[in-house]
């Protein structure tokens, strides 16, 4: 009797494992297939003296500014990145980074000018972005 009661027990303990087993990889298909991947970075602020024709290739420039530096007068532009290309940054903190460079060259006394590419401009998040950085620009 007891070598029934220790088989019973095992066969028992057995399922509970199998079972504890399956509802663990179902739990995890679970998680796997409502996982949504964080939006692509499709923006970066670029820094250069110009725009070459092989910048252009992966940059579409939708804002730039010019100022003066120790080895003459730099652009730092907004740009999206063409789709062949991965970003580094959001749009928003694109934006936030060329407004800060807007900000500095303006106290340091260095600030030439800001210029919007109205016609990259293909969202309103991008229109918004540019009209905050070409007021920053003119005060």
């Amino acid at each position: 009797m007891l070598e029934v009661g220790i088989a019973v027990c095992l066969i028992m303990l057995g399922a509970a494992g199998y079972l504890a087993y399956r509802n663990s990889r179902l739990i995890a298909e679970m998680k796997q297939d409502s996982y949504i991947p964080p939006p692509s970075s499709e923006y970066t602020v670029y820094m250069t003296t110009e725009f070459s024709e092989e910048d252009l290739k992966t940059l579409v420039p939708l804002g730039f500014m010019e100022y003066r530096d120790a080895d003459g007068v730099k652009k730092a532009g907004l740009c999206r990145i063409r789709h062949d290309s991965e970003g580094d940054l959001k749009l928003e903190e694109a934006g936030m980074m060329l407004l800060r460079h807007i900000r500095q060259a303006r106290e340091k006394g260095t600030f030439i000018s800001y210029r919007s590419e109205t016609e990259a401009l293909t969202s309103d998040a991008e229109r918004k972005m540019a009209d905050r950085l070409a007021e920053a620009a003119a005060k």
